[in-house]
């Protein structure tokens, strides 16, 4: 079942890196595409335009270590700990201070980067990751099963199911190649 809220953004950021799901090899880093950086942005609590080449670069830097890190947890090894100290180096790209905040009629106590700059969007994209870990199950990391997606997912399901990024796009894509398969070798 899809998640019906947006991933996270530690999540976000390493499906940056798009391949296409139908296998034709077209790959494209999202990070170049300022349509999909705004937005990214703004949800990670930046205010201004769209960064510089070496704010991208940035961010593609700590897009690189999360997914060393996440493979590595896949695989079922720890953090090492270059990858603990790199993590807490992005943390500490600015520091966070507690801001309330009003929702409808009541009230959400959250915690935002002080600084302004890429650090602010490196340390959100940090923290989403470090709640992750100390609050979640990085167990449910997981790579989609499509082979042409990669994209990776955090499975919520109750029983640990997900296999999919997206049911609709790569689930029914392989499960229409699949039926495909079955039917040629039947015939």
């Amino acid at each position: 079942m899809p998640i019906s809220r947006p991933d996270p953004l530690w999540a976000d950021l390493l499906n940056s890196d798009w391949h296409d799901y139908r296998g034709s090899g077209a790959r494209e880093d999202r990070i170049s595409n300022d349509t999909w950086m705004a937005s990214f942005l703004a949800r990670a609590g930046w205010e201004g335009g769209l960064p510089a080449p070496a704010e991208r670069e940035f961010l593609r830097s700590l897009r690189s270590r999360l997914r060393r890190v996440v493979d590595a947890l896949i695989a079922g090894k720890g953090l090492s700990s270059g990858d603990l100290k790199a993590l807490n180096d992005f943390l500490a790209s600015s520091p966070l201070v507690p801001r309330l905040e009003k929702r409808g009629s009541g009230w959400r106590l959250s915690q935002a980067p002080s600084a302004a700059g890429i650090g602010r969007v490196a340390a959100a994209v940090a923290l989403s990751f470090a709640s992750m870990l100390a609050d979640g199950d990085p167990a449910r990391i997981k790579i989609c099963a499509n082979p042409d997606c990669g994209w990776v997912i955090y499975d919520e399901s109750h029983n640990r199911t997900r296999r999919w990024c997206d049911v609709k796009e790569c689930g029914n894509l392989i499960k229409v190649r699949r039926f495909r398969a079955r039917s040629r070798s039947g015939s």
